[in-house]
């Protein structure tokens, strides 16, 4: 009997704490004392450890962060889309402050879009409908094309290095797996708008660092990791100043972005109803405009006025445009001949639009003069990664290794072949086509007024790619792949 009454009393002891657990866990949610007391003792822990181990210290930090992140992927797959937007505008900076260059970027995308999907897989959400309507697009069907072409090009006997055909192949996973991340999310009018509210907010916010970086110089850690390599300070420090890369890699990617989406975003200011709407973009845009040209990035000139050019062919018939037109012109003559030369920038957007009196352009001249008989003799080109500084890199000996391109068109001739290079020429004209085609027939101001955007600014890298590899970066996920998923959405949006 007593053993009885002692077993009860535990089992209602038991179930009192179960009930107290149940409450202060899932019904107040950590919202109580409790959850102060466990906030503070993690701080306080957090604090000793990084104090005392920083080393530890950080790697906890770092992996519990990266559990929040994951966990938060698999709750919304679209929370974990603009997750990846910011890690994709902000990773290279944290890497030079904190992991000296030496964080696998690459493979932290991996995991978060694997966590993505999965999160869609969790909510019970069926993609299988979705899924079959992106790969039945003819943007997509190049897409996979040109993926299943790179796949061939391990038989190539040309390429030497297994390594870079893998790495070339994992990029691609990686980039079809995020490009259908974004067509999910952006499957609305609403998740367009605020899509393009959070790449506003961040590209001005990097453009403004970059500026900050021209007013202020460099930092101290930015400086030596310049430095700690030859030929990145050979490409950083011209005319005895500093090229900006903001949070970017290099300043052609920082230029690249802030061109293409200074183009769209001045479109829809150009559109838009609202005064005060206009007045933020255009100031915006301004940020954005001294960002590229802090980046000294001249393909960044070139394909600014390319993408407004652009815009003036799609919208000729309105008056409007006509006269945008003029007075762009106008501006651009007047920056190009004004008798001011003690400005650094000044003269590097100049030297822009007057190669020919460039000695640089000249030499760029002779180099695909002297390889073009290679190109044309090798119609699968000479494998993976064999150009540039990367092929004395992952192909050491090869013919093309160290030849710099200076050119995306090149450097895929040269590497896949005229045949791939014709297959990607195909790809980037059919997703211009239905840019344009979205644009023409779609009914609803608001998202004419976005295509126009898309179209001109994805019309930028393609002009940028004959002196400059303006695409196949991780920030082709925060602008290029969301305007080409806003083209495949156009039947949402029009309903």
């Amino acid at each position: 009997m007593p053993n009885r009454q002692i077993i009860g009393r535990r089992q209602r002891s038991r179930l009192r704490v179960l009930k107290m657990a149940e409450r202060l866990f899932l019904d107040h949610k950590l919202n109580n004392w409790v959850g102060v007391v466990i906030g503070v003792f993690i701080a306080v822990s957090m604090g000793f450890v990084l104090a005392t181990y920083t080393k530890l210290g950080f790697a906890v930090f770092g992996a519990t962060m990266g559990l929040a992140v994951i966990i938060t992927c698999l709750l919304s797959p679209a929370a974990g889309f603009y997750i990846n937007m910011v890690y994709c505008l902000l990773i290279y900076q944290v890497n030079r402050m904190f992991f000296r260059d030496e964080l696998q970027v690459g493979l932290i995308i991996d995991v978060l879009g694997v966590s993505i999907l999965f999160g869609y897989i969790i909510k019970g959400q069926s993609l299988k409908k979705d899924f079959n309507a992106y790969v039945r697009s003819p943007v997509v069907i190049l897409i996979i094309l040109n993926f299943l072409y790179g796949i061939l090009e391990i038989f190539n006997p040309e390429g030497h290095s297994f390594v870079a055909w893998t790495q070339a192949v994992r990029r691609a996973v990686e980039t079809f797996v995020f490009s259908f991340v974004i067509y999910q999310v952006l499957q609305d009018k609403e998740s367009v708008r605020r899509f393009i509210r959070v790449l506003f907010v961040m590209c001005v916010l990097v453009a403004l660092y970059g500026c900050v970086q021209e007013w202020h110089g460099l930092f101290d850690f930015e400086v030596n990791w310049v430095m700690a390599d030859d030929i990145r300070f050979g490409l950083l420090f011209i005319n005895g100043q500093f090229r900006k890369f903001s949070t970017f890699n290099d300043p052609t990617a920082f230029g690249v972005l802030m061109t293409a989406c200074s183009v769209f975003f001045i479109i829809i200011a150009l559109n838009h109803p609202s005064k005060p709407v206009r007045r933020w973009l255009l100031t915006g845009v301004g940020v954005m405009l001294l960002g590229m040209i802090y980046s000294g990035t001249r393909t960044a000139n070139v394909m600014l006025v390319a993408g407004l050019v652009m815009y003036v062919l799609l919208t000729f018939d309105r008056v409007r445009s006509r006269v945008f037109a003029f007075v762009m012109g106008f501006l651009l003559l007047c920056v190009l001949y004004v008798p001011i030369y003690s400005n650094y920038s000044l003269n590097r957007f100049r030297s822009s639009f007057l190669g020919a009196q460039d000695a640089s352009y000249d030499v760029r001249v002779q180099a695909r003069n002297y390889i073009r008989p290679y190109m044309l003799s090798h119609p699968f080109g000479g494998g993976l990664a064999t150009t540039n500084n990367i092929g004395l890199t992952m192909n050491p000996g090869h013919f093309l290794a160290g030849f710099q391109t200076d050119s995306g068109y090149l450097q895929l001739a040269l590497e896949i072949g005229w045949l791939g290079l014709a297959l990607i020429c195909i790809m980037f004209y059919v997703i211009l086509r239905k840019g344009v085609w979205c644009f023409f027939q779609s009914k609803d101001a608001e998202m004419k007024m976005v295509y126009a955007g898309g179209i001109c600014a994805i019309f930028t890298y393609y002009v940028g790619m004959f002196t400059q590899n303006t695409l196949g970066h991780i920030e082709d996920m925060v602008f290029y792949y969301p305007v080409i998923a806003i083209f495949l959405r156009y039947n949402n949006y029009e309903i």
